[in-house]
Parts: C-alpha cells; structure tokens; sequence
C-alpha cells in the first residue's frame, strides 16, 4: 500500500468520526473503544467485516464514510436497541440493519456538529447504505482510503473515509 499525505480536513473528519463513536458507545453500551490500527492509501480495495453501513457526506467535504462491524459486535448492538421487543424471526436480519444503519447516522449526525467550520453551507448526509458480508469494495480511479480500525469488547469497528486524492491531499 501506497502511504499517502492526509490533508487536515480529511485528518479532521476522522478525528471527529473516532470521538463521537467513542462518545456514542461508552454512553450506549458504557464499554470503551481503543484505536488498534490506521492506514491510508490507493489499494486496489478495501476489506470489510460483517456488516457495513455508508454514508455520503455531501458539500465542500463530498465523500462516503463506511462503518464495518464485526458480527459479533452488531448482535450486541441489535440485542440491546431491541431489548422488551418481539421481533418475528423473518424479521432479524431487516432489524440488525436498521440498528447499524441507527447507529452510523446517530454518530455522523453528531459529526456534522465538529465539521461545520469545513463547510459554513451545512453538510448534507444521504440516508445509510448496508452491505451485508460482502468482503471487499473495489476502489475507484483517483480514490483513496482512509481506515482506522477500533477495538472493542463486544468486537471491531473500521470506520474509512473513500474520497478523491485532492480531498486526502488538500485543504478544503
């Protein structure tokens, strides 16, 4: 992998994406969240775990943010988001979704606040997208990722940002 030099805003997005997943799980779950690993660069792709839900900020940032989870912590996250429900087992998989999906939007949202002065007009977020085992994403022409893998103990989160060479290289 080629190691490229990450521009302050893209720095930025992930320092906010790491704290409010931090701030989030300790105040859901009371668990804690440690940084296990970090890489950036133009691999041909980028592995996912279980389950993954993306989502586009748009604006003067315009990338996709992917949140993978490892199955074991998305049942913890299911089964408490669910706890007192009766969900019909033909209904599971549509709720473990949601509850990523829930989870994801919850902590960008919280971004947005941390972001704002990278773009005074707002920052627009597209509704999340989940990708169910599937392993990898295939990387786009002048696309780089951005990964920090986290560490918790009901399992390991990969947050990545996928955006454009000049946004990871560059000043907004």
């Amino acid at each position: 992998m080629s190691e490229e030099k990450l521009s302050g805003a893209a720095t930025e997005i992930m320092q906010s994406a790491i704290a409010r997943t931090r701030a989030y799980f300790d105040s859901e779950y009371g668990i804690n969240v440690a940084e296990i690993e970090s890489h950036v660069g133009d691999t041909a792709s980028l592995t996912l775990l279980d389950m993954t839900a993306i989502i586009g900020l748009g604006g003067q940032i315009n990338l996709l943010v992917a949140f993978s989870f490892q199955e074991s912590l998305v049942n913890s996250m299911y089964a408490k988001m669910n706890a007192g429900f009766d969900v019909p087992e033909n209904e599971v998989d549509m709720y473990r979704e949601a509850t990523v999906g829930e989870v994801v939007n919850t902590i960008l949202g919280h971004c947005t606040i941390d972001l704002q002065k990278l773009d005074n007009q707002g920052i627009p977020m597209t509704p999340p997208v989940i990708i169910d085992h599937i392993k990898t994403i295939r990387r786009m022409k002048n696309t780089i990722f951005f990964t920090q893998s986290l560490d918790t103990p009901l399992g390991q989160i990969n947050i990545s940002l996928i955006g454009s060479k000049e946004l990871f290289n560059s000043a907004l």
